[in-house]
């Protein structure tokens, strides 16, 4: 159970990390320069603006065309001449940089494709892990979580898992009820059986639809299967950076942690059994007997 507990988990995470990971081919650093220039230009200028609509040119633009427009531009947004606009010599600086990108044939290709095919929301995880760079107590942290939550969903998946084999032995076990019995009489659905474990017969009582005892041997104790008494998981129990600091601290109190109550198959039975309600006594009565249809009844007499 521990190593299929186990490869849950690893299957889990490494499906996380399969979705988190791009799906197209990986960006290059001048991939994540060019969608910079993307967000900052649509966010100064508008969404609606591209590089070559800020220049003024054609996406078929010749170099000198560009260099023509870049003079211009350039000669316009020069912070010398918007000395009151705080923002002028950020939007020189990016002037700079984008037509730097489309006077090199290499990244104006690859400006053109995001051009065309529009620029992807996800960058993968190498371009949001440059621009913010988290430190390694995020990263633990994050882990550390990841890991703690695929924990408490393989503790959800093997608490379905033992339900079902129950309902699966219970099933198997009223299976074998219906040998032999008459259709007339009805299928019983309570009583001994046999199941196999294992590819060993062995016998069983049904006791209800959730509720099951097996009899390995004659020597050892029956085994009480219930879906009752499945304990479902928690954080605290199941959740290793909490359910550790929890079990440290009783460790090191000497206070004994609380547990879970489990009905037992002892006290289960005692449950079934009808409660014997004491009858009040009434008063002493004088009983005379008569026989009544081949059976004597016992007839009350008042005492005077």
């Amino acid at each position: 159970m521990r190593w299929t507990s186990l490869c849950i988990t690893l299957s889990i995470l490494l499906a996380l990390l399969t979705i988190s990971a791009p799906a197209v081919r990986g960006w290059e650093q001048a991939d994540f320069e060019i969608f910079d220039l993307v967000d900052e230009l649509e966010k100064s200028e508008g969404t609606d603006v591209n590089f070559y609509s800020w220049l003024n040119v054609s996406p078929s633009a010749s170099s000198s065309d560009i260099n023509r427009a870049y003079r211009k531009l350039s000669l316009k947004l020069h912070p010398d001449k918007n000395k009151k606009d705080v923002t002028a010599k950020e939007k020189f600086a990016r002037l700079g940089k984008i037509v730097a990108i489309l006077r090199d044939s290499a990244k104006r290709e690859r400006y053109d494709f995001f051009y065309k095919n529009g620029v992807p929301r996800w960058r993968g995880t190498g371009y949001y892990y440059s621009r913010f760079r988290p430190g390694l107590a995020t990263v633990v942290v994050f882990l550390t979580v990841l890991s703690g939550a695929a924990q408490y969903m393989v503790g959800w998946i093997n608490y379905y898992q033992e339900r079902q084999k129950i309902a699966g032995f219970v099933a198997d076990a009223r299976t074998n009820l219906t040998q032999g019995v008459p259709k007339s009489q009805g299928a019983p659905t309570l009583g001994r059986s046999y199941v196999e474990v294992g590819g060993r017969p062995m016998r069983c009582e049904v006791k209800s639809d959730d509720y099951i005892i097996v009899y390995t041997s004659n020597d050892e104790e029956p085994v009480h299967l219930n879906t009752a008494w499945i304990q479902k998981p928690s954080i605290t129990s199941n959740v290793f950076f909490i359910s550790w600091p929890i079990n440290t601290f009783y460790k090191l109190t000497g206070k004994q942690p609380p547990s879970p109550a489990a009905e037992s198959p002892e006290s289960s039975d005692r449950d079934d059994e009808p409660t014997k309600k004491k009858k009040k006594r009434g008063k002493p009565v004088a009983v005379t007997g008569s026989k009544i249809g081949g059976r004597r009844r016992a007839v009350a007499k008042a005492q005077n």
